[in-house]
């Protein structure tokens, strides 16, 4: 079941007609609203009154805005001094309101970057995302959160740099476990001198720049020395760096020099996807690529999708010197003016010939394979949820599965989760997490926490829960269900179908049973609909499990401190905060303990006395 939406093509039109008689000429924003003054469409317009009248013309009707013009009771203008400003507002609105006839590209969130913190007395190496700071070095961006971890893995090896934060970087006494791994060189305990650690930093800086053969000559000269010198230890580990900096595999393309530093956005649509490829080059190497992949629904035109996913994307992101693209998009000199405020200067361009158009040869190879397996996937999708449909007897082809699980240790942090699979794939944007909440925060009941879980999904408080899901999965029997359905039936919501599957006696994968609540399926092992059931059953486990774990975790952080009398809340934070770990807590010594904010020597006695009353 979803929002009850009301269609009236004729009243659509009479407040068209009526935008039209009091709409201005000029630039601006204008808004469709439907009868509860939801937004439902954003559009912004160089002549405010010709834009509103076009929609009158039956020529421009798609369904799509015949749709959109059936749900209209309202329409409102915002009148802007410049086509740049209207631009700027349409899509913060966007971004802000996430209409359902705009499409709302990309998160909010930036791409992962490596920095080398040189505004530091020592260096540290880290992953950073935000605002970069000009004190400091970045090297950037990643296409994912892993990429800058295995590079940073392999640098620390490779130069020896500090990763630990600065609060843990000054309370150790001690080299930690990556100084015994040869992959720093503890600058915290003067290990090392400044001197030295600085032209670990620079060559590190070196490398990241693209003088990889330099950084690399210049260690296997100083290797083949100690080697000579029959210092073999220490040609052994300059070996060790040399290794480790071999494993960090960005591709050099010959033809690029190091200076070369651009993005290449390729837009194409096929049949009923549309696929937004990204490849990040910097200092002539790859970097790694992302994809987006859409079904194609748009209400706007694709060059008008173009001009808004490069807004979105570099109102996150630091442009580099050359965006490179396949196609015009329409707002392109817009675009154009918005980058003149950036720091560099930023110029964009569609290739007609030349290395750079090669390498947008290259990327369409990679969109045609994106788009290909999309629409498999889509296939694959489709069929088994209509095999889904007509062998469970559904009411319809679920789109939307919310798939429900709870978890707890032993009675203690209860907690249930929520897992969405939409459009043929797992949407973890969607996933949520109840705490349950109950008495000394202990509890196994499962019918107690499924009650709990449907209560307050099914409270209508947030956007998130108006879009209802055309069948919910719960991983239990009949009992389950019928908590679920009791729940359903006192919020008055109809049209969602209900499954369970429980295991057998012997809780082996396979022998589940598939329950309705008036009727059960056995299927067999190979079932292809069992296999599916299966995989969304163990996707929510798996998310139950974690956040169980997680929850626990920072339970037991704040237990350590509850027979401490006076440590609140705001002093365990202080703490953590000085000393990154608990472990640094309970090693430290009073005279450490004393240098926290606002702790005393009477509390730094007495949190000494409860760490080390055993010793």
């Amino acid at each position: 079941m979803s929002e009850d939406l009301k269609y009236n093509f004729n009243q659509g039109l009479v407040a068209i007609k009526k935008a039209t008689q009091i709409f201005p000429n000029g630039s601006g924003v204008y808004k469709f609203l439907d009868e509860k003054k939801k937004i439902l469409y954003v559009g912004k317009a160089k002549n405010l009154k010709k834009r509103i009248s076009s929609y009158l013309s039956s020529k421009y009707q798609t369904n799509r805005i015949r749709l959109l013009i059936n749900l209209t009771t309202d329409i409102k203008f915002i009148k802007t001094l410049t086509e740049v400003d209207s631009f700027i507002l349409e899509n913060n609105l966007i971004k802000q309101n996430k209409p359902r006839f705009n499409v709302r590209l990309i998160d909010d969130k930036s791409y992962p970057y490596i920095c080398i913190e040189t505004s530091s007395e020592w260096p540290r190496i880290k992953k950073y995302r935000g605002k970069l700071k000009k004190d400091d070095n970045y090297f950037g961006p990643y296409a994912s959160v892993n990429a800058v971890d295995s590079v940073i893995k392999q640098m620390e090896a490779a130069f020896l740099l500090r990763s630990c934060t600065d609060n843990i970087f000054r309370s150790r006494k001690r080299p930690c476990i990556l100084h015994q791994i040869k992959r720093c060189s503890a600058p915290c305990v003067e290990f090392i001198s400044k001197e030295k650690y600085n032209k670990l930093v620079k060559n590190s800086i070196s490398f990241l720049h693209g003088k990889n053969d330099d950084v690399k000559s210049k260690l296997i000269n100083e290797m083949k020395l100690e080697s000579a010198s029959q210092n073999y230890e220490k040609a052994a580990r300059l070996r060790d760096r040399i290794s480790a900096l071999s494993k960090i595999s960005n591709e050099k393309y010959s033809d690029l020099n190091r200076k070369e530093d651009f993005d290449i956005i390729f837009l194409k649509k096929k049949d009923d996807l549309v696929s937004i490829h990204i490849f990040f080059f910097r200092g002539g190497r790859n970097l790694g690529n992302k994809d987006y992949l859409f079904e194609n629904n748009f209400f706007d035109e694709t060059e008008k999708i173009f001009s808004q996913f490069l807004y979105f994307f570099y109102t996150s992101n630091v442009p580099p010197k050359e965006i490179l693209l396949n196609i015009k998009p329409i707002d392109i000199n817009i675009l154009k003016s918005l980058f003149l405020s950036f720091k560099n200067k930023v110029s964009i361009k569609v290739p007609q010939k030349g290395k750079k158009k090669v390498l947008l040869n290259m990327v369409e190879q990679n969109v045609d394979a994106s788009l290909e397996k999309k629409k498999n996937e889509i296939l694959h999708s489709n069929l088994t949820l209509s095999s889904l449909k007509n062998k469970l007897k559904l009411n319809e082809i679920p789109k939307r599965i919310e798939i429900y699980d709870n978890s707890h240790l032993s009675g203690t942090n209860p907690i249930g989760v929520m897992v969405v699979y939409e459009n043929g794939k797992f949407i973890k944007s969607a996933y949520r997490k109840f705490n349950i909440k109950c008495k000394n925060n202990n509890t196994s009941d499962d019918y107690f926490m499924m009650s709990q879980v449907m209560e307050r999904r099914f409270k209508i408080s947030n956007d998130w829960k108006l879009k209802f899901p055309q069948l919910i999965l719960v991983d239990g029997g009949l009992g389950q269900l019928n908590v679920v359905n009791k729940v359903l039936i006192e919020k008055k919501i109809k049209d969602i179908d209900i499954l369970g599957i429980a295991k057998g006696k012997k809780r082996n994968a396979g022998d589940e049973k598939i329950f309705k609540l008036n009727e059960m399926f056995k299927l067999e092992k190979n079932d292809k609909i069992l296999f599916f059931l299966q995989r969304l059953r163990d996707e929510a486990h798996r998310f139950a499990i974690q956040s169980t774990k997680n929850k626990h975790q920072k339970s037991l952080k704040n237990s350590l401190f509850d027979k401490i009398n006076g440590v609140g809340r705001k002093t365990r934070l202080l703490l953590l905060s000085y000393f990154g770990t608990i472990d640094n807590i309970k090693t430290a010594g009073i005279e450490d303990l004393k240098k926290v904010p606002n702790i005393g020597l009477k509390m730094a006695e007495k949190i000494y006395k409860e760490f080390n009353k055993n010793v």
